[in-house]
């Protein structure tokens, strides 16, 4: 089950192995009915001060695994609501073990609301750990 914030506090850990590449984080879809990966706008992360770009992330839905230039160029990539996406940010070394702020900005536009009220945007932010 998915928690209301956008920030999910299961699945933050580092990936990578001995040698961490990196580290991942859930988010949820704020929006209640799903979203089509390509109305996705360029999302914003920060952790501890330092700002990872879309081009640090990788995006896993339930079809697969997506570089965000993928998302905007799909037709059929769909973001359920009941799904949380993972997404596995590069970072040599991932994230030190202890408690980290993180702050994600995910923005999208939607098919039926007027051009200039979009994008719609959502904030969260919170205290994460990892734990080795």
């Amino acid at each position: 089950m998915l928690e209301k914030s956008l920030i999910q506090s299961k699945g933050f850990r580092n990936v990578g192995g001995d040698r961490p590449t990196g580290f991942q984080l859930r988010v949820r879809s704020p929006y209640y009915r799903g979203v089509w990966a390509n109305l996705l706008e360029e999302p914003k992360l920060v952790v501890d001060g330092e700002e990872f770009g879309a081009s640090d992330i990788t995006w896993g839905l339930p079809s697969g695994e997506y570089s965000f230039a993928q998302l905007r160029e799909s037709t059929d990539v769909r973001w359920p609501l009941e799904h949380a996406a993972v997404l596995t940010v590069t970072k040599d070394g991932g994230l030190a073990p202890g408690v980290h702020d993180v702050s994600f900005t995910l923005r999208m536009r939607m098919s039926y609301i007027p051009e200039e009220l979009q994008p719609q945007a959502w904030t969260a932010t919170r205290k994460a750990v990892i734990v080795r």
